[in-house]
């Protein structure tokens, strides 16, 4: 109905005729039988927007939760905070791995259900000028924040090339990817480990690139971690977000060009960034859930030496590969 329109007798009778259809019509489809979600919103954290974890983005966006009945959301936190939200049960799941094992380890009920990257997407970019990680000697080192996957991959690299974090290079929490680009342009910090597209962008712009640190220090990255509790008492639903995300690897491993289009979406970079991206993100994608043996291996090792125990640790105290497995 238009505002304004004089309304006749005969048109005001089939106005209301037509809310009285239009009420019952949506009393109907409010009773009628429907797909419920299994156990409402359920939340996903994860400490910064990131093609290692990008998969899980990728089966919401394709509607793969949806269709295994989950009604899935996301949701940026710091890993240390997002870690305590996963055992209050304020978030279900956490897509960072590093904190998750090692916590796992220390005897925190939780375990890593899902590997969706198996090796590091950082890159440790300098500032003009600086030509070897040997020159970051009494330099300041930017990463996120201090326990998350930029900071323990940063120091792994560093010992790599024999310089002590803290004693020979100075590590400074600065915050997300375009904080910490924005730091090293500015010059408060001498190089960064940062993650694409971040990394693409100030190559382009000239700041070298002196690792790649999945060549050097791999690690299960992503993926799902979560409550033991929820493992057990929830296993049906942590089996159907684990088959959404395999479901969303496999897709983006083998969509080359829908999967760029949808990283150039979901992060808002350009088409030539986002297809770089990819080329650098999709072989890192582990298609089966589980991290090749010698990316566990390592992995275990680094927690070993981080947490200083007499032997590596067992994969068993931080991993569950029961839902990953046909």
């Amino acid at each position: 109905m238009r505002i304004g329109k004089r309304l006749t007798p005969a048109r005001l009778r089939l106005h209301n005729v037509r809310v009285r259809v239009r009420l019952v019509y949506l009393l109907l489809i409010l009773l009628a039988p429907c797909p419920a979600f299994a156990d409402g919103k359920i939340l996903v954290s994860a400490p910064s927007k990131s093609l290692t974890w990008f998969p899980a983005a990728l089966a919401k966006e394709k509607g793969f939760y949806r269709d295994e009945g989950l009604d899935v959301d996301f949701v940026v936190m710091n890993p240390r905070l997002a870690l305590q939200a996963v055992i209050s049960g304020d978030a279900a799941y956490t897509t960072a791995l590093g904190s998750t094992i090692r916590a796992a380890v220390r005897g925190v009920p939780l375990r890593v259900v899902l590997t969706i990257c198996e090796k590091p997407h950082f890159a440790l970019i300098a500032r003009r000028g600086i030509t070897s990680i040997e020159q970051l000697k009494g330099k300041l080192v930017g990463i996120s924040s201090f326990g998350a996957s930029s900071d323990t991959m940063a120091r792994a690299a560093l010992l790599k090339y024999k310089l002590s974090p803290e004693k020979d290079v100075k590590i400074l929490a600065v915050g997300g990817g375009l904080n910490r680009l924005a730091a090293l342009k500015s010059g408060a910090i001498d190089a960064t480990l940062i993650e694409a597209p971040y990394n693409v962008m100030l190559e382009q712009e000239g700041f070298p690139r002196l690792l790649f640190v999945g060549d050097v220090v791999p690690s299960p990255i992503a993926g799902f971690g979560t409550s033991l509790d929820r493992v057990n008492k929830h296993a049906g639903e942590v089996q159907r977000m684990v088959r959404a995300a395999l479901r969303a690897i496999q897709f983006a491993k083998t969509n080359r060009r829908d999967t760029v289009a949808a990283i150039a979406k979901w992060t808002g970079m350009d088409a030539k960034l986002a297809d770089g991206s990819y080329d650098m993100a999709a072989p890192t994608w582990a298609a089966n859930g589980v991290p090749g043996p010698e990316t566990l291996r390592a992995a275990m090792e680094e927690v070993q030496r981080e947490l200083k125990l007499d032997r590596a640790p067992d994969p068993a105290q931080a991993f569950d590969w029961s839902f990953v497995k046909p």
